[in-house]
């Protein structure tokens, strides 16, 4: 974990339709050359960073989005199907009747490639549901076709091209693209974020021979309260309760009240739940139910857990190659498992962690492969580069179709706070800020002994690390300290209108934070995310299986995608996208996170004091909060749930 110390573009959406300031739908033309601005290049693509032009010879891949004409229709019926307090909830479409009724017609994908091939492009691919126009070609034809010029840019360590100019198209074809993705080579790249605790941070003052003696190791709790750690005095004490070394799913399944409905038979049995990550760890089964028996849960049954690999992995380099997703895809695999044990996982491995999850996604909308899909990763701070933007149009569609056919969409909120720390204004990230998916922020959930709550807060979580280079023992900085080590993702976005069901909902404070215009706010609802509270998993790493513990929005994500399994179990129609009915049933089915402040643990080595949410700007209010929505589920959850979709 790096030290993390505290240190626009603007375009609006619909709860629906996407309307990109800087895309060809709603550019001005350029009445010079009657071409169409698709936007400009991305913020790293400087004259300083420039290292050159792009050989004209080399290929380049690439993919066209194609223009969707139909988006208020989509926008209206998807509200109309998704509203629970619709005469027409919950009469989903398949995958045939949407592409047939809403998706891009077979000739505006004919203009599209005929732009392509007449300007010497190959044409490799066209998506189902006519999304996207794959195509590949050499240097010198993307830059004639686009009217800009590749070149090659020094960036986050790695040489990558992008255009240095805006990109265009002819105005005869503008009506049928939305953007163009791949051109900024990396800008798509998706990371995981799964976050462990740590006995020493790397950020920790480092002293070859302290002249302050150091306290014995103490060791992590079972529950809060069973060891402590000596710290110099601070708030009135030197004696600190170390963090908890994990909890199983039985007690996180008792902390939400699903544990009853667990026992009498609500399992998730005959609902479907897919996981989407890059690649795909040989081990998961085995691993899996490795975890269930050592946490005193059941294994998978025969036939239970599937896979469907997408392809031959590729960018192992640029997506820290499988093995750094293996953590990843053993915690959702896990999560999902140890909430919803009678319910069917089917994991889904991209090819990469770039355009493949696209695929992979679409795979599963366009089979309709599952009523429940769990996404634990995200680029980051919402984009607003051309490249991204074409990439969010993309996404935007296929999250789209799938809340129209009554698939729901999940994704983490993301690890970095609102982002502050990274030197950025404060926002969400994307994917958990479109407003056709329910972003998953994170709690902090403190146990003690009989699995008693003893406190929940919101997860964010400071450090005030303890020098020992001295006589005596102090911290580094004035408490509470200024080392943030992470938190769950939030706030208000910079690309998307606020939707029809966050109204009245979200306080004008976030809504608005970005001025007169009320935005989409992020995250919906919450579960554990602390590492310092997190859950137990397992996983085999060269031979050898280990038990341990892992946080992050990471497992919160799953952990509300399990226990949407068991609400969906009895319900007459699927619950789908899940967001209007969230906000129905918030403050019946969900418990509300409110401030909980100064409460405090040790680092089991010594070296640090943390606290539990604290250290960026978002805060846990009354009510909606920026980093826990709504909230998290209860007893009730289910319940409320059921009533609104009526029984089978």
């Amino acid at each position: 974990m790096r030290s993390r110390r505290p240190r626009m573009l603007t375009v609006a959406v619909t709860a629906g339709a996407l309307l990109l300031t800087t895309f060809a739908g709603s550019a001005a033309a350029n009445a010079a050359d009657s071409r169409h601005s698709l936007g400009g290049a991305p913020s790293w693509a400087t004259a300083g960073h420039r290292q050159g032009a792009v050989p004209g010879g080399q290929r380049i891949p690439f993919r066209v989005v194609v223009k969707n004409p139909h988006q208020q229709s989509i926008d209206a019926f998807i509200k109309d199907v998704t509203d629970p307090k619709s005469k027409d909830y919950g009469k989903y479409l398949t995958p045939a009747q949407y592409d047939a009724r809403f998706g891009p017609s077979a000739a505006d994908v004919k203009a599209v490639e005929s732009f392509l091939t007449s300007q010497g492009i190959s044409v490799t691919g066209v998506a189902q549901g006519n999304k996207w126009v794959e195509a590949s070609g050499t240097a010198a034809q993307v830059n004639k076709a686009f009217d800009t010029s590749l070149s090659t840019y020094s960036h986050n360590g790695r040489k990558q091209y992008a255009p240095s100019s805006s990109i265009s198209v002819p105005a005869s074809v503008a009506g049928v693209i939305s953007g163009v993705t791949g051109l900024a080579q990396g800008q798509t790249v998706r990371t995981p974020g799964t976050e462990s605790p740590e006995a020493t941070p790397s950020g920790a003052p480092a002293a070859s021979a302290p002249a302050a003696a150091k306290p014995p190791a103490s060791q992590c709790s079972d529950y809060w309260g069973e060891y402590q750690q000596t710290l110099p005095e601070a708030y009135g004490q030197t004696s600190f309760n170390t963090y908890l070394c994990g909890v199983t799913p039985a007690q996180l399944r008792k902390t939400y009240g699903t544990a009853s409905a667990v026992a009498k038979g609500d399992t998730g049995k005959g609902v479907t739940v897919a996981i989407l990550d890059a690649y795909a760890n040989p081990t998961m089964l085995s691993d899996a139910n490795q975890t269930a028996v050592a946490v005193g849960d059941k294994p998978f049954a025969a036939g239970q857990y599937r896979e469907h690999i997408m392809g031959a992995f590729g960018m192992q380099d640029a997506c820290q190659g499988e093995a750094g997703w293996n953590g990843e895809e053993a915690l959702d695999v896990e999560s999902v498992h140890g909430m919803a044990p009678g319910a069917n996982v089917l994991y889904v491995g991209a090819t990469d962690c770039d355009t493949g999850l696209d695929d992979a996604a679409n795979w599963v909308v366009e089979t309709h492969a599952a009523s429940i899909v769990s996404n634990s990763y995200s680029w980051g701070s919402e984009p607003t580069d051309a490249d991204s933007q074409a990439e969010i149009q993309l996404e935007h569609s296929i999250w789209a179709q799938a809340a129209a056919e009554g698939i729901g969409f999940y994704f983490s909120s993301g690890d970095d706070g609102d982002t502050v720390i990274d030197g950025q204004n404060p926002q969400p990230e994307y994917m958990a800020s479109d407003p056709y998916v329910t972003g998953v922020g994170g709690t902090s959930e403190i146990l003690g002994k009989n699995d008693q709550l003893v406190a929940r807060t919101g997860w964010e979580t400071l450090f005030d690390l303890v020098d020992y280079s001295g006589d005596t023992p102090v911290y580094e900085d004035p408490l509470p300290g200024s080392y943030f080590y992470g938190g769950a993702g939030g706030g208000t976005s910079q690309l998307f209108t606020q939707p029809w069901y966050q109204s009245g909902k979200v306080p004008n404070s976030l809504s608005q934070a970005r001025g007169a215009t009320k935005m989409r706010t992020v995250p919906d609802i919450a579960a554990d995310a602390d590492p310092y509270t997190g859950m137990y998993y397992g996983i085999t790493t060269d031979g050898t299986f280990t038990l341990t513990s892992l946080g992050g929005t990471s497992l919160a994500c799953p952990l509300i995608a399990g226990i949407q399994a068991l609400a969906q179990q009895n319900r007459r129609v699927a619950i789908g996208f899940a967001n209007p009915l969230l906000y129905q049933v918030g403050g019946v089915g969900i418990s509300d996170v409110t401030p909980h402040p100064g409460i405090h643990f040790a680092s089991t080595a010594g070296s640090y004091l943390g606290t539990f949410d604290a250290g960026d700007t978002q805060k846990t209010t009354y009510g909606y909060d920026d980093e826990t929505g709504l909230g998290v589920p209860n007893g009730s959850f289910i319940a409320a749930e059921l009533a609104a979709g009526g029984k089978r």
